[in-house]
């Protein structure tokens, strides 16, 4: 016997929505802020700068394509990073699968 779970999963057919457009705002003012937060930190000793700056270009390179050609650029000049680089996205995008569920769920909960 199928448990229930297992045919209530469809697949999706229909493309995924595109983002709204206060989304989309947040996510490139984010992207930004990262941004401005690893210049300042380069010069200042107790921020970190080069994570910041990352973070930044990961966030936005959806967007623009200068950061993604910049983040091809930086696999292609610090090959010895380019598995940290994938970890750290993949795990950053399981964190935020996960934040995202629960606020879901939150919000579904106060909608009932």
């Amino acid at each position: 016997m199928a448990r229930r779970r297992d045919y209530l999963d469809i697949p999706r057919m229909l493309p995924p929505r595109p983002p709204s457009r206060w989304a989309r705002r947040g996510k490139i003012m984010s992207g930004w802020g990262f941004l401005a937060l690893g210049v300042v930190g380069l010069f200042l000793p107790f921020l970190q700068g080069f994570l910041f700056l990352a973070v930044g270009l990961y966030i936005l390179r959806e967007e623009y394509s200068w950061a993604q050609r910049t983040i091809d650029w930086l696999r292609r000049k610090f090959p010895k990073y380019t598995g940290q680089m994938d970890q750290g996205r993949e795990r950053a995008t399981a964190w935020l699968t996960r934040w995202r569920r629960k606020v879901r769920r939150t919000v579904y909960q106060v909608k009932r």
